[in-house]
């Protein structure tokens, strides 16, 4: 929300009210796939999937497994927001910054129970790389999506312009790799 330091207490007010009806309206749900992955010069190849990334490429480095994954707090969400957005537009955005936390939280979750299996096997994760960042372009949302059959699974789906519905929603690439010390 753009605020810096300690909040004042109608702002610590309004973000625990909006927490509060976060927590009422937020059906987070997620969706994963481990796939194989292939990484030669400056592409990605995820089991038939080729993407043309430098930067993801070089971020999954030697990886040879990948988790491909979507996470969406649910339509009601959006919905809220819009309803809020008539009537107040400060709770609106208040509410907006809350659950964009919610879902990167939540992804972290995911991954850190992930990490935490991995972990007995001598493996551990790359951080989440999503469309969109550097030059992994963000028309690979459709490929990700489709991967994971999210639509019909979260009720996650895209917009002509590759944008996510419901809008507090992620996609990701989550690399697969051996743990410093276990070659």
């Amino acid at each position: 929300m753009g605020h810096t330091g300690r909040a004042e207490k109608h702002l610590e007010m309004l973000i625990s009210s909006c927490l509060e009806k976060l927590a009422v309206v937020c059906e987070p749900r997620h969706v994963m796939l481990q796939q194989p992955c292939t990484v030669a010069n400056d592409s990605v190849t995820i089991d038939t999937l080729k993407i043309e990334s430098s930067a993801l490429a070089s971020h999954l480095g030697n990886c040879t497994q990948v988790y491909v994954c979507a996470a969406t707090l649910g339509a009601a969400v959006d919905r809220f927001i819009a309803q809020r957005t008539k009537i107040d537009n400060v709770e609106a955005l208040c509410f907006q910054a809350c659950a964009s936390a919610n879902i990167e939280d939540y992804c972290n979750s995911i991954v850190k129970e992930l990490s935490e299996d991995l972990k007995q096997q001598g493996l551990s994760l790359r951080p989440r790389f999503s469309p969109g960042y550097n030059d992994f372009n963000i028309t690979h949302q459709t490929d990700i999506l489709r991967i994971l059959q999210a639509h019909k699974r979260i009720g996650l789906t895209e917009t002509k312009t590759h944008m996510l519905t419901p809008l507090k929603s992620i996609t990701a690439v989550i690399g697969v790799q051996k743990k410093a010390g276990n070659d």
